[in-house]
């Protein structure tokens, strides 16, 4: 048997955030009936979000007069104890019903006092007469007696006072001693001097302090300025942020240690602006402690706190520009407020770039993350002198940070296709392989990921609880983002495509539309189908998909795209009962076409509902937007947009856009005019807005970007107090901003044996020298332009250099470095051909002393003598990727490698150098049943060991997944008289459990080899039978880490990492030897 439940919540408009505790309430699923009884004082918010997230609750206002009949029950009842046989009970109930005003605060203090002034009957009245009537004026009774007291006891109070009002969370007893410190010290008994002199205001429960109520912060925070004792909101968070940092005081006492921790930043948000001093203070911590606040932040493994005290910082520098924009005066005590936006910008940066790495190792902050950040950061600034740490990046030419906050790779190359906001996450849908990717929004870590296993066409979710679903080809989805868990799964009856999906206004139904014009309505707990209609007029022999469907924002209407068609608007129509005919979108240029001319010039390609209007606007094949006021009937058409992508805000405030390049523009809605700009030259596939409004995503390719402009303004973060001034001030002028990836993209790498200089390929064919600190030497030759370099090689002597294109052509050049009568390298040519059919090359090999170079193809190989300058031998050789090698100890003769064999050849003609037995190559032919393997990678140790990267054919790759895979150490000292394959197995050995941490090889420095790990952590593995652990020394950034740059990072054999970056190469020297 279901038992009902039933919960009560008072006081719902004291709760730190009314609004999330709400959102909980909503999702909350039982199999019995669940029963809530809310409490609340009125508020036009409450109001609203109690409507919107629990639209079937029922409202009712409370009275003074609803609650005489409590308050006289408690009241008798306490009257009767404190005077059980007095005549005079029911005159002193009375007495104190008639002044409660419906207040149960004001009749507990009156009791209160009254308990202290029962002992004769003229004590009791002049006790009730004297108490004020209503709340206010027992504060400031309160008040009077808190300043009646000693100064030093005065003082005391008011400082305990300032601090319980203004936490942001009720501080323990031994918290607010630790915070009372500097002024107060050894105390006896806090909490009972707290309770003796700070006149009833506060309540001591469970070690922690609170005010009586909610009014009562109120009122010592905003109404004592007039009174015998004042409290100030803003100088009380200004003393409280002070005590905070000043002189590192945020780490000097253990009990205050979390709460200053984690929101010192807050009171700085919301304290006096009128002076310089506090952002002196503020600015001397971050100078001498931010590295160590960030330190301890990422041991709590909450990042968040990061983020929001960057907000916080900016909030604070707001309002700090607000007051000098009224105060002409002011403005020369700005000097030093670009300062702290500076750090409020790097600390937020740093925790998308590096969150994860953070809180997993939080002392990497002190060694790693300060020298990949851009070198006129002011964090670079503060803490890059004097550190010699050992570790440094170079060749970058980026000075600043960009409105790029991060750069997120999906992995393995794999394609994002939608976008979703969603509460505190984003979605990124690789539609694919069905797979939602989970991000938290405030750090960009990836939380999860939750597989549909289908192609999804689309995704959408509920705003009142944490369900999102997902539509496939035979099924569509309802999960629980929170944990992963599917919650329902519904077949598909029909073979169309899904173009929208929306949940009802509870999540309990959920609205279907296909791409045959056919809504429908599942009800979630039945899994039935409540209605559906067909959006075609009666008599219709129209056949036509729709190109794209949106559902209005209450789920009354829906809009339908067809090509070539004008769009057009229905009332969603659940009964067939009734037929409300659609209105139809025709642009004024398509009024006077024939029947003959068809129905649009223009193709209509997408269509968003406005949040708050209901107008409908829509996206044209030439760019052209429309605004379409249904009811009216009327069309404004902007041409100005550039717009072949669109998206809204979620308060429909900003129109996003992106042109055919991939630049992104804000347009302040209704007048559709430009508010920030981002240049970007790669095409957008979805673009959405963060909740607040305040970050814009993206999506391009395998990456979706993560956007954070100073020019979007948050709305927290304006003093609603001056809130047209703030606005006027946003949209005044547009902002324009560009990304760092207009540089021709880095293709191959090449580095020399000295840690001197390296070589770049580009994807335009040209190839220049660097040296390793980042300087350009030479340009050294160039392929076409048309083509990009995908192979380089340099001999170990430095004296050859061979290039290969993606169109099958090979440069060889001699280069001669500088001498005392020329400064510069020269570069002669040694030869300049094609390959078989145009084939990609897939492997160079220099020999030992520079007499030979090998090429190889997908389909042969073949030697250039250097000498001769030509091609001497070649073999063709179909079969799987391949690894060639110059033998240990024998130059005339290199090494073969693929999944099964060993095979030694001859460099001067390319033949065995031993004969293979048909025993052997049955052998051979047998290792290879099962499923067909490749040798993916192959990094070499010294002269002796060779780790083979063996991957399945077929399978993820080198850049993703385990399980497919394993890593082989091979023993080249065993090929000296080895002869045939059958005894590859006495040379080769499978390393357990190393194919796991691996993502990716990198290279070997002395005798260890080193890789990526999933991290993007480079590390070093000492080689062992049996894998029994590693050393991790550094992590790349998070918008270092395309799979096309990790595929190309090369380590040089002084340990020196290159890493593409933008067109460019960073050089990041380290100590892999510690």
């Amino acid at each position: 048997m279901r038992r009902s439940i039933f919960w009560i919540v008072d006081g719902l408009d004291e709760a730190e955030s009314p609004c999330d505790l709400l959102k909980l309430l909503s999702k909350i699923r039982s199999f019995a009936k669940v029963n809530f009884l809310i409490i609340s004082r009125p508020t036009k918010n409450l109001s609203r979000d109690i409507s919107d997230l629990l639209p079937t609750m029922v409202h009712e206002r409370i009275t003074a007069l609803d609650t005489v009949e409590d308050i006289r029950a408690h009241v008798r009842l306490s009257v009767q104890k404190i005077l059980p046989t007095d005549k005079i009970q029911e005159e002193i109930v009375q007495d104190i019903l008639s002044k409660a005003s419906g207040s149960f605060l004001w009749v507990k203090l009156v009791l209160d006092n009254i308990r202290d002034n029962w002992y004769t009957k003229d004590n009791i009245r002049t006790a009730l007469n004297e108490l004020p009537v209503g709340m206010e004026p027992l504060y400031e009774k309160m008040i009077n007696i808190i300043s009646q007291q000693p100064e030093k006891t005065r003082v005391m109070a008011t400082r305990i006072l300032t601090w319980i009002a203004c936490a942001f969370l009720p501080l323990t007893i031994a918290d607010l001693e630790e915070a009372l410190k500097p002024e107060f010290k050894d105390f006896v008994n806090l909490r009972n001097a707290a309770e003796e002199i700070c006149g009833h205001f506060i309540v001591v429960n469970e070690s922690r302090v609170t005010l009586i109520h909610q009014t009562a912060r109120q009122f010592l925070l905003r109404k004592t300025s007039n009174l015998s004792l004042t409290l100030s909101e803003h100088g009380g968070h200004k003393h409280a942020a002070t005590a905070s940092t000043s002189g590192g005081a945020i780490f000097d006492g253990h009990p205050f240690l979390r709460y200053a921790l984690f929101f010192w930043a807050y009171h700085v948000s919301l304290a006096s602006v009128d002076s310089n001093k506090l952002l002196d203070i503020i600015l001397s911590f971050l100078e001498e402690y931010c590295l160590l606040w960030i330190n301890g932040i990422a041991l709590t493994k909450d990042l968040r706190i990061l983020t929001r005290a960057a907000q916080h910082l900016k909030t604070y520098i707001r309002r700090r520009t607000q007051k000098a924009s009224k105060e002409p005066s002011q403005r020369s005590a700005m000097a030093r407020d670009s300062e702290l936006l500076q750090w409020a910008n790097d600390i937020i940066r740093i925790v998308a770039r590096f969150g994860a790495n953070l809180a997993e190792s939080p002392n990497s902050i002190y060694k790693h993350v300060v020298p990949f950040c851009p070198k006129e950061s002011i964090i670079v600034k503060t803490f890059s002198a004097g550190r010699q740490s050992g570790f440094s990046v170079k060749g970058l030419s980026s000075q600043t940070w960009n409105d790029c906050l991060a750069r997120l790779s999906m992995g393995n190359d794999q394609v994002a296709a939608k976008l979703l906001c969603k509460d505190t996450f984003f979605i990124t849908l690789l539609a694919a392989s069905g797979t939602m990717v989970l991000w938290r929004a405030e750090t960009c870590e990836e939380v999860q990921r939750i597989t549909h296993g289908e192609y999804v066409t689309q995704i959408a979710s509920c705003k009142t609880s944490n369900l999102v679903a997902t539509a496939g080809f035979k099924s569509t989805r309802v999960w629980d983002i929170t944990t992963g868990t599917e919650l329902h799964c519904l077949p598909k009856e029909r073979h169309h495509h899904t173009k929208a999906l929306a949940f009802g206004e509870k999540d309990e139904e959920i609205l279907i539309a296909y791409d045959d014009c056919v809504v429908q309505c599942i009800d979630l707990k039945t899994s039935t189908e409540k209605w559906r209609f067909t959006a075609k007029e009666p008599g219709s022999h129209d056949f036509s998909c729709a190109r794209h469907v949106a559902f209005s924002t209450d789920r009354l209407q829906v809009a339908i795209v067809f090509r070539g068609r004008p769009v057009v608007a229905w009332s969603v129509q659940n009964s067939s009962s009734t037929y409300i005919a659609p209105r139809r979108c025709v642009l004024a240029e398509d009024r006077l076409r024939s029947t003959t001319e068809g129905d649009a010039w223009n193709a209509p390609e997408v269509a968003l509902w406005h949040p708050m209007t209901n107008h409908l606007l829509i996206l044209y094949e030439d760019t052209k937007i429309a605004v379409w006021n249904i009811a009216d009937d009327e069309q404004l058409v902007y041409d100005h947009t550039a717009a072949r992508a669109m998206t809204l805000s979620h308060d429909g405030n900003f129109l996003l856009t992106s042109d055919f390049h991939g630049t992104l523009s804000v347009w302040v809605i209704p007048e559709y005019r430009l508010a920030y700009q981002m240049k970007y030259d790669e095409p957008v596939t979805d673009l959405a807005f963060s909740p607040d409004g305040s970050r814009l995503y993206d999506l391009r390719g395998s990456f979706c970007n993560v956007w954070e402009p100073d020019a979007l303004v948050r709305a927290d973060d304006i003093d609603h107090d001056n809130l047209s001034s703030s606005y006027e001030t946003f949209i005044s002028e547009p902002v324009m901003s560009s990304d760092d990836n207009s540089q021709v993209l880095v293709t191959s790498l090449a580095c020399d044996s000295s840690d001197r200089l390296y070589c770049v390929g580009k994807e335009d064919g040209g190839i220049a020298m660097y040296t390793t600190g980042g300087e350009k030497v030479r340009k050294l030759l160039s392929h076409s332009s048309s083509v990009s370099v995908i192979k380089l090689a340099w001999s170990t002597s430095e004296k050859y250099f061979a290039s290969a294109d993606d169109s099958g052509k090979v440069i060889v050049k001699r280069l001669k470095p500088p001498t005392a009568d020329k400064d510069r390298w020269a570069v002669f040519p040694v030869c300049d051909t094609r390959t078989q059919n145009n084939d990609a090359v897939e492997h160079f090999l220099f020999h030992t002393l520079d007499e030979y170079l090998l090429i190889g193809c997908s389909s042969y190989v073949c030697v250039v003598n250097m000498k001769l300058k030509k091609e001497v031998c070649r073999t063709s050789d179909a079969g799987c990727r391949k690894i060639w090698l110059n033998h240990p100890t024998d130059n005339s003769t290199l090494v073969h490698v693929d999944e099964s064999t060993e095979r030694q050849y001859l460099w001067k003609t390319l033949e065995p150098k031993f004969e293979t037995s048909d025993v052997d190559s049955k052998l051979s032919a047998l290792s290879l049943l099962g499923a067909p393997k490749n040798v993916e990678q192959a990094v070499q140790i010294r002269h002796q060991w060779l780790i083979l990267n063996v991957q399945e054919s077929g399978g993820a790759g080198p850049y993703q997944g385990s399980g497919n895979r394993c890593f082989e150490l091979l023993d080249l000292a065993k090929l000296k008289n080895a002869a045939a394959p059958s005894e590859h197995r006495t040379r080769r050995h499978v390393v357990e459990g190393l194919a796991k941490h691996i993502r990716q090889l990198v290279g070997c420095f002395q005798d260890r080899v080193v890789f990526l790990d999933h991290q993007f952590w480079l590390c070093t593995w000492e080689m062992e039978p049996v894998y029994s652990k590693h050393k991790r020394h550094f992590f790349l950034p998070k918008d270092w880490v395309s799979p096309t740059a990790v595929k190309l990072i090369a380590l040089n054999k002084q340990g020196t990492l290159l890493c593409p970056r933008n067109g460019e190469v960073a050089v990041v020297r380290s100590r892999l030897s510690h």
